[in-house]
């Protein structure tokens, strides 16, 4: 058993080495201007298994430096999934998504939504379970405290009772992050000028409509190299599972 995990922190240090290494390599072509190369770079830490919210960053940047729109914004999407609170991703997203040809404007949501919606997000789902566990156990302990006469007073039932609606709270919150992240599949168009039709093949099937790199859409379907897509607006249709790039 020791030497099982002595060849696993050998083979853990090795693959942290060549990330850095690549990492570092992506980051110099960066700063040279070779954006094409730097992408080909940052790609190959993908697909080898890492993920960072700086790679994705980086990422996004030099896609953005190539105006290359819809990749940009998923990468500035996954980067902010796993940092929500950085300021530049932040900025970097909303700047790019001004340039977006589809920019569909939704009613406004009531006051409530757009507050609960900004404060579950404002966590990642790991952070959200994680914050909910600490309170838990604060509360189990401070439940053993009063239980056992350590922590006395009228305070002490109002404080209890606090702490279990935050424990519940909490807990409600990360599992509708949860379910939202890993109910829907969504993804980002990639690619400009992308017919959307009424099925999964072109034959008869009619135009739906049109869409352009950098919109969101939910997947619905996947058949063959067809993807089912609904738009947040509704429309509904079928285009080239190529045209778009799911989010983390």
């Amino acid at each position: 058993m020791r030497y099982v995990l002595i060849i696993i922190l050998i083979v853990s240090s090795a693959f942290c080495d060549k990330v850095d290494d690549l990492f570092n390599k992506g980051n110099e072509a960066m700063v040279a201007e070779e954006y094409s190369e730097a992408i080909k770079i940052y790609e190959s830490i993908l697909n080898i298994g890492y993920e960072s919210s700086e790679l994705y960053y980086n990422l996004g940047n030099g896609y953005f430096r190539l105006e290359l729109i819809g990749n940009s914004i998923w990468a500035y999407m996954n980067a902010l999934d796993m940092a929500p609170r950085d300021r530049d991703v932040i900025y970097n997203l909303s700047i790019v998504r001004m340039q977006t040809i589809d920019r569909i404007e939704m009613p406004e949501t009531v006051i409530f939504l757009k507050i609960y919606r900004a404060i579950k997000l404002f966590f990642t789902v790991y952070e959200w379970f994680l914050l909910g566990g600490i309170l838990l156990i604060s509360y189990s302990l401070w439940y053993i405290g009063v239980k056992h006469g350590f922590i006395r007073g009228k305070a002490s039932k109002v404080i209890s009772s606090l702490l279990i609606s935050l424990v519940m709270i909490i807990h409600i919150i990360a599992m509708d992050r949860y379910l939202e992240k890993h109910k829907r599949k969504t993804a980002v168009v990639i690619s400009n000028g992308i017919d959307a039709y009424s099925g999964p093949f072109y034959g008869n099937n009619s135009l739906v409509f049109q869409i352009n790199e950098g919109s969101l859409v939910d997947v619905l379907n996947e058949q063959k190299d067809w993807s089912e897509v609904v738009l947040v607006d509704g429309k509904k249709g079928w285009i080239p599972s190529n045209a778009i790039r799911f989010a983390r």
